[in-house]
């Protein structure tokens, strides 16, 4: 059965708009910049979305969460605000754990699945411990979408996998291959590149082409 939710007005349903655009939770001052107004008034218009029950808010960095549209009476939507139902889509396997910062064990074991929108070009998703890519926006404990190959184009952002055997050891990095050597490159200043040289055992496992980050 559809319910309703209390009328948006024209502020309130841009702000709603705006925050559906960003792929994870913003800060209050990231919101006013989309929004042309300052952090306060977006934080304003966030209050005014959770009193309304679209929107929840957390004391946590970043806590704020969506609420899903399951149940939403089409006709309570604002224009422009999508208002239909949750569309299953496909569901990928989370294949064991990879690290963002320095080499961590290869990839294995299932830990579970996870849905994805129709057209996601991912094989698989993996769990990320570190920091190494936190100013590509991809963060500890993030899923990675991962889309299966074993190219890559200079600047994409791999799950590679360096040594062999026992030893081999999974990263996700900034893909930078050369002549005589492969570099992967962090996405933090604090962190040094890994260089791969010609004739060490190296392999990528895909392309990362999504991140999925929990809401608190």
């Amino acid at each position: 059965m559809s319910v309703s939710r209390p009328t948006l007005s024209v502020r309130q349903a841009r702000t709603l708009e705006v925050l559906r655009t960003f792929p994870v939770p913003p800060t209050r001052a990231e919101l006013g910049a989309a929004l042309g107004v300052s952090a306060q008034t977006a934080d304003f218009h966030l209050r005014a979305l959770a009193a309304k029950g679209y929107v929840q808010i957390s004391s946590k960095s970043r806590g704020l969460t969506l609420i899903a549209d399951e149940g939403l009476a089409e006709n309570s939507a604002p224009a422009g605000i999508h208002a239909g139902r949750v569309q299953a889509g496909r569901v990928i396997p989370v294949v064991g754990r990879v690290a963002a910062g320095q080499p961590g064990p290869s990839l294995e074991n299932l830990e579970g699945s996870v849905p994805l929108p129709e057209g996601s070009a991912a094989d698989f998703a993996l769990r990320v411990i570190g920091d190494s890519m936190i100013e590509a926006g991809i963060l500890d404990g993030d899923l990675v979408l991962v889309e299966q190959s074993k190219e890559a184009q200079s600047g994409d952002i791999v799950v590679a996998l360096v040594g062999e055997g026992e030893m081999q050891e999974a990263t996700v990095k900034r893909f930078l291959p050369g002549k005589k050597r492969v570099v992967l490159r962090p996405a933090n200043a604090a962190m040094e590149d890994i260089v791969i040289l010609a004739g060490e055992p190296f392999a990528l496992a895909g392309r990362v082409v999504g991140v999925l980050r929990l809401w608190d």
